[in-house]
């Protein structure tokens, strides 16, 4: 039996709830990952009332009769082979789930980053995948010392998986991360040290917890930028970043908390949205345009 180290692991987490539609396509792009390393995966579930928890349930019943590779605390690492699409690529795989009533998704990922054993930790929401060979590469580029973490190239595919454009991924900046999340999320892997250096995620934050999270990250370290194409973030009707105007009303509030002010960028937008919503029956873009202008060199220069 092997004795697996702590270096040799890679910790996902996945936070679900009702995803049922899409958790499938989420859980094979992690569980069918190659390379030298050992999966943690972790999933939790926020007590889904659709098909989720069956789906989930499915693959742990997959592992339960696997064969033990290796052991590490008190995870046992399982390996899947023979002729079949599920056919585990990496050196083993450790499954856990957890279904139960939480907090939100914030909450969700911060529990299961508490359970995490890997020396490399992640998240993938339960809509999103992974390319193949992503995690091998990521801890590739992580073994160099001196950042907390690196992001990748992301892409945005509809419900059908089908390409829609790319995220607007830049070289990382900490000044234009401030001006701009140039981070994509799901693209994200980072040295489990950030959790004692750092902490966890802001749990008061519903949409911006990721983008909170790399702005406290950057005044400590820089992030490794891979220009390969890491990961895919579905976009879809019921897609949190859908929701405009709440998702810049929390970032305007947290970027004044985490850097002392808001960008231009996310204050014009803020501004644009809540015109928008405030005056729903004004069609004529010039008036639009001219009142949401005027509310942003407000909030700009007299309210801050």
């Amino acid at each position: 039996m092997i004795q697996i180290s702590e270096n040799q692991i890679i910790t996902i987490v996945t936070p679900s709830y009702n995803q049922g539609e899409f958790i499938d396509r989420t859980l094979n792009s992690i569980l069918s990952q190659e390379g030298s390393f050992y999966l943690d995966f972790i999933v939790m579930d926020g007590g889904s009332k659709d098909n989720s928890v069956n789906r989930i349930k499915f693959y742990s019943d997959l592992f339960e009769n696997a064969e033990i590779i290796g052991n590490y605390l008190d995870l046992s690492f399982r390996k899947l082979s023979g002729n079949t699409s599920y056919a585990t690529k990496c050196l083993g795989i450790s499954y856990r789930w957890y279904s139960e009533k939480d907090n939100g998704q914030t909450h969700a990922i911060n529990k299961g980053w508490k359970l995490a054993k890997g020396s490399i930790i992640a998240w993938l929401n339960s809509d999103d995948i992974y390319m193949p060979s992503a995690i091998q590469k990521a801890s590739d580029a992580l073994k160099e010392p001196g950042n907390y973490g690196l992001y990748g190239v992301g892409l945005h595919i509809d419900k059908e998986d089908k390409f829609l454009e790319f995220y607007p991924i830049e070289s990382f900046s900490k000044e234009r991360l401030i001006e701009y999340c140039i981070i994509c999320q799901p693209t994200v892997f980072l040295k489990s040290e950030v959790l004692s250096k750092i902490g966890f995620l802001n749990e008061s934050l519903g949409y911006c917890m990721d983008y909170e999270y790399w702005l406290r990250i950057s005044k400590e370290s820089t992030f490794i930028f891979l220009p390969e194409i890491l990961a895919c973030t579905r976009i879809h009707e019921n897609t949190k970043t859908s929701q405009n105007l709440n998702v810049h009303r929390e970032i305007v509030q947290m970027q004044k908390e985490v850097v002392g002010k808001t960008s231009d960028h996310w204050l014009f937008y803020y501004s644009y949205y809540f015109i928008k919503s405030q005056f729903p029956n004004i069609k004529h873009s010039l008036i639009l345009s001219l009142l949401f202008r005027f509310y942003f060199f407000y909030l700009k220069y007299f309210s801050r």
